[in-house]
């Protein structure tokens, strides 16, 4: 057995993520390495795929000697995690058939204990090797901005740009909503562009799942193309990170 525990801020980051990816994964795989843990998951329909990376240095506790694999629910471990309070310490602790899910503030433990997956019962999740040209940096707290404002007019979410400028632009019933991030606002941190006039478009909720992780990260890589998977890349002020990909809506 082995055991591993963390404080705020990385515990709120944690809450988001699982919340997140309890929206279109019900398992998820948990692999710690030495080094840092992943816990990967994938959606039934393939539509949308997630990594978070959290280094061992952004952990109270993290001793972890050789590769190990466990697969577990996320809607459990999405449900337990939603009652932990700003000032409670994490701690988990993995066992060869369940993993505890421990809150502490000092005075009260909570413990609940959530039963592992075996792995034949998780669906694989393949290993993706994209080459992006087009890549823009923003924050995080501009990029929640912008699909708030977009996400009540349609279901659609259409990513166009160039050189200079992303546009973020829904489509649906209701109308059209745009938001155009440009380098010269400074709503755009970067821009490097190698397909300027690209425009690929994605369902929206798939992308809107992510906006509480997006609000808490300090900045935000978006890489798209024509007809490849948006990728973003959350980066979080303890050096975790989260890799998210959706599939292009086919028209």
């Amino acid at each position: 057995m082995f055991g591993l525990s963390f404080t705020s801020p990385d515990a709120r980051i944690w809450t988001y993520v699982i919340e997140a990816v309890g929206k279109f994964a019900e398992s998820g795989v948990f692999i710690l390495k030495p080094e840092a843990m992943h816990v990967k998951a994938i959606d039934p329909s393939r539509t949308a795929m997630i990594e978070f990376i959290i280094p061992k240095e952004a952990f109270e506790e993290y001793v972890v000697s050789d590769v190990k694999t466990v697969y577990l629910s996320i809607e459990e471990l999405s449900r337990v995690l939603g009652s932990a309070e700003s000032n409670d310490k994490l701690r988990l602790t993995f066992s060869e058939g369940s993993v505890s899910v421990d809150f502490s503030d000092g005075v009260i433990t909570r413990i609940f204990k959530i039963p592992l997956y075996a792995e034949a019962a998780h669906e694989e999740i393949p290993e993706l090797e994209l080459q992006y040209v087009n890549e823009y940096v923003v924050s995080g707290d501009v990029l929640y901005d912008a699909l708030a404002s977009v996400e009540r007019f349609g279901d659609v979410l259409r990513l166009s740009g160039d050189e200079s400028a992303l546009t973020l632009r829904s489509v649906g019933d209701l109308g059209e909503a745009e938001v155009v991030l440009s380098v010269e606002k400074g709503t755009l941190k970067d821009a490097r562009v190698g397909n300027p006039g690209f425009e690929v478009s994605f369902s929206l909720d798939y992308v809107t799942y992510l906006k509480k992780p997006i609000k808490a990260g300090e900045e935000v890589v978006i890489r798209a193309d024509n007809d490849l998977p948006l990728y973003l890349e959350l980066r979080f002020a303890s050096g975790s990170k989260l890799n998210y990909y959706v599939a292009p809506r086919t028209e």
